[in-house]
């Protein structure tokens, strides 16, 4: 299926994508316990400080989920109606410095929460975020669904994908109802480099009038959105208790160039774009059609 190139507008950068409304059912998670891992990342603490602000009983790990005997000990006292694992090495960067601590948090720090969690929650519903990074970037920009080949191009992914069967291997063994996200990518203000809009920004901001900007790998296309319509979504399909895995992504593609462009527009400054692909130019646009028929059944529940 073609891709289709979102344009990007002067006054907001990073549109939000029609496919996924605002979450505003908190009512149907209110009588409900709510619990998670990742709380100091930016996924994880938007979700948080979401439930928090609308009276949902929510508690976050506050440990390392490396610690297998602290999960146990913290998961004992608490009965959760649904989990949302989001804790993870990243980014990219962080995981190749270290691959062995990337593998031992990504791979087998899932293993723990999975363990733990089915020892001691249940019914539970998993929510498992991974990451389009598991997926090998398309040549022509064609659209990727759930069911494309998996052969990630970085370690970072690599490590993602092993998550991923760790959790559908367990969960489905044991018979517990999980739902493994595969975010694309997404932009927040809390962010800061080298995630792709505050690095541009970063570089935007010491640039002067009528200068350039030296951008790597122009041509590289993202399916990009906030990161708060990540989490509604994700919110949709936990109402929902939504199976199986789902790409969470708007569909559209937009390239490193285009994206730079933008945000220089928005600075309001005169700058000019310029680089240089220094790999083959790659694609990671989501099929949303799963994802949207998840969503239209939520919305007809």
């Amino acid at each position: 299926m073609p891709a289709r190139l979102q344009p990007l507008t002067v006054a907001e950068p990073i549109e939000r994508a029609a496919l996924i409304p605002e979450f505003t059912d908190y009512g149907g998670l209110r009588a409900q316990h709510v619990g998670l891992t990742g709380a100091r990342g930016v996924l994880g603490g938007i979700l948080k400080e979401r439930l928090d602000r609308h009276g949902i009983n929510t508690a976050a790990f506050p440990g390392d989920i490396k610690d297998s005997a602290a999960l146990a000990h913290w998961f004992a006292d608490r009965q959760f109606r649904y989990f949302f694992h989001f804790a993870a090495l990243v980014p990219v960067t962080a995981v190749e410095s270290d691959p062995l601590l990337a593998y031992q948090t990504n791979v087998v720090g899932t293993f723990n929460v999975c363990q733990r969690l089915l020892e001691s929650q249940k019914n539970c519903w998993l929510f498992h975020s991974s990451s389009s990074h598991v997926y090998q970037p398309t040549a022509d920009g064609s659209l990727i669904a759930e069911n494309a080949p998996t052969n990630p191009p970085t370690f970072y992914g690599a490590t993602k994908l092993a998550a991923e069967r760790v959790v559908e291997t367990l969960m489905a063994k044991l018979k517990a109802p999980y739902c493994i996200g595969r975010v694309f990518s997404f932009t927040h203000s809390r962010q800061a480099p080298p995630y792709l809009v505050p690095s541009l920004l970063q570089k935007i901001a010491a640039l002067g009038d009528g200068e350039v900007l030296e951008i790597e790998n122009p041509s590289a296309v993202r399916d990009i959105q906030d990161a708060e319509q990540v989490i509604d979504a994700i919110l949709h399909l936990t109402l929902r208790a939504a199976v199986g895995t789902v790409n969470i992504g708007t569909g559209a593609g937009r390239s490193v160039r285009d994206i730079a462009e933008a945000l220089a527009r928005n600075s309001g400054k005169n700058i000019a774009v310029q680089g240089n692909d220094r790999a083959p130019a790659g694609a990671l646009i989501a099929d949303t059609r799963r994802l949207k028929a998840l969503l239209s059944r939520t919305a007809q529940a």
